[in-house]
């Protein structure tokens, strides 16, 4: 099994050559959340350069936590509220992890956003306790059952982000999405001037579909310029830059009907074709906005209600699952490489303690 918990000094080396020539294949990445006759699900893939691994590694109630937060006085340090099941990538990103869902069906996303990268150097530490970009998004799911709470916990400085201390020592833009099982989504963006904007809406707004740059305000003033209804999608452009994801995404899911009466699978089979179409980038193609080429390496599927979770590596087509239900009778941390658990024929996913 993969070492989950490399030698600090290694990992930094290993991440630092892996992430050269990030903010050039910065556009990646997409996120929709949907209400069905089954629940609130999301569709989530993670696009990059390079072909990205995925660890799935669960964190029982009870499990001390910390994150490290150099550039800021006081790092956060939590135990486990709720159950919580995290995606976590460490073949180029070294162990940040992207996606996660809890016994609440609390969910979070963490995206890149290279515009956000610029008002890095203005922004300013708030006092609260600071957590890093590799742990913010478990942070969020361990902690809180609502978006609602993370939010006003958020809004009232309970806890704030580790901008100036980026990712392994590498100052990026990202930004987050946190969207619970009600459909009350949350994004979170920094802007200029170093201020943190909180978007709010549900999943019939268009927070419902979440990419890449630019921030949300110029995402909407780009969609504005096409009528999402006209069926023919004269106008719905075809590139893969992330404006043009985030529009197809909105138009798909404008028009997709979920039918009371279908199966959860026929269910979920609609949810992919629906994000597929719009949102997943087949391989060789090139941005142009940045001249850059990236494709989707791994997707996540997952139901906020019936705890479904099922897991692609397009590098292969090889697909693994699991029920979040499955793992509630953990009483310690345990991880499951589901990448190489898929290639070697698996379709339900093996958990087992994390390496040391």
């Amino acid at each position: 099994m993969k070492n989950f918990k490399l030698n600090k000094i290694a990992l930094v080396a290993i991440t630092a050559i892996s992430m050269v020539g990030m903010a050039q294949t910065a556009n990646a990445c997409s996120r929709i959340t949907l209400d069905t006759p089954h629940g609130m699900s999301t569709v989530r893939s993670l696009d990059w350069g390079q072909q990205l691994g995925n660890t799935t590694q669960v964190n029982p109630v009870g499990i001390e936590r910390s994150t490290e937060t150099p550039s800021y006085k006081h790092a956060m340090q939590w135990t486990t509220n709720y159950h919580a099941v995290a995606q976590m990538e460490y073949d180029v990103f070294g162990g940040v992890t992207s996606d996660a869902i809890n016994s609440q069906g609390l969910a979070a996303s963490l995206l890149y956003m290279a515009d956000s990268a610029a008002f890095i150097e203005d922004y300013q530490d708030t006092g609260a306790p600071a957590v890093s970009f590799i742990d913010v998004i478990a942070y969020i799911t361990e902690t809180y059952a609502t978006t609602e709470q993370a939010v006003t916990a958020f809004n009232n400085n309970e806890w704030q982000i580790a901008w100036k201390d980026g990712l392994h020592g590498t100052e990026h833009g990202l930004h987050i999405s946190i969207h619970d099982k009600s459909g009350d989504i949350a994004l979170l963006q920094l802007n200029k001037g170093g201020k943190m904007v909180v978007h709010r809406g549900d999943e019939k707004s268009d927070l419902r579909v979440m990419a890449n740059s630019p921030l949300q305000q110029d995402h909407r003033d780009y969609v504005a310029k096409v009528d999402l209804a006209d069926l023919t999608a004269k106008k719905v452009p075809t590139s893969i830059s992330s404006l043009d994801r985030n529009l197809r995404g909105l138009f798909h899911t404008t028009h997709v009907k979920f039918e009371e009466g279908k199966t959860w699978p026929q269910t979920r089979g609609k949810l992919l074709s629906t994000f597929n179409a719009g949102n997943l980038v087949p391989q060789d193609l090139i941005d142009p906005t940045n001249g850059e080429t990236y494709a989707s390496w791994t997707q996540f599927v997952y139901n906020h209600e019936n705890g479904d979770f099922l897991f692609t590596n397009y590098d292969t087509r090889e697909q693994i699952g699991y029920n979040f239900n499955d793992t509630l009778y953990f009483s310690e941390t345990m991880c499951a490489d589901t990448v190489k658990q898929a290639s070697e024929g698996k379709s339900t996913v093996t958990f087992s303690p994390c390496s040391k």
